[in-house]
């Protein structure tokens, strides 16, 4: 049901064997598309092709990169194909998710997610930071998961969850916030975890701050 998640590292630390291990089992087990947006080294890639985007993915970790958000794909719903590789630009966000929408799962073309994040109802409440409005709009189409919703220079990072969690976690200065329990049982030192859940919340490498609480 796909992976994602955003690596905040504003002191430029390396990032950790175990995690990039970690990363790339999870591309193994979601490989029906990838995608990754860095700044500092800046890079955009959505693609079907593996070995592309592990190089791609190998030459941004080696720079220690100041941001990465991500997303591995696979499928419930919509052909694999580029066009419904997660990390769409939607005005300054890009979006990704990790779930179903049951309203529009089922379909063989377009991607559940695409097809939400395509509504005039959707882009107008996110435009305009009705958070509530938007998060009871989602509710109704069946959302189920982990959405992450990252401006171009991660200044603005929402993470939204119904019904699966949200892992907060915290090592080495190093901020990991991913869809699911990534980081429990890989042994880093200095780790502070936390979960949150059926919500919206705006992340910062200092703290989560809670939008809407369900």
């Amino acid at each position: 049901m796909c992976f994602t998640g955003v690596i905040l590292n504003p002191f430029r630390k390396p990032i950790p064997n175990v995690v990039v291990r970690g990363l790339y089992g999870e591309m193994v087990l979601n490989p029906d598309g990838f995608y990754v947006y860095s700044t500092d080294p800046e890079v955009y890639l959505r693609t079907l092709n593996a070995i592309e985007f592990r190089d791609m993915f190998d030459r941004i970790i080696a720079q220690k990169p100041f941001a990465i958000h991500f997303h591995f794909r696979l499928a419930s719903s919509g052909a694999i194909d580029v066009g419904n590789v997660h990390g769409w630009k939607l005005g300054d966000y890009l979006i990704t998710h990790n779930g179903v929408v049951r309203s529009y799962a089922g379909r063989r073309d377009l991607c559940d997610t695409l097809i939400l994040v395509n509504q005039r109802e959707f882009q107008e409440l996110l435009a305009d930071k009705r958070w509530s409005e938007l998060y009871d709009y989602i509710a109704e189409k069946g959302f189920y998961g982990v959405m992450f919703i990252v401006n171009k220079d991660f200044s603005e990072i929402y993470a939204i969850s119904t019904m699966k969690n949200i892992e907060y976690s915290q090592a080495n200065g190093i901020t990991y916030a991913t869809s699911g329990n990534f980081l429990k049982g890989k042994r880093l030192r200095k780790i502070k975890l936390e979960n949150y859940v059926d919500g919206i919340f705006q992340i910062t490498h200092e703290e989560v701050r809670t939008l809407v609480q369900r």
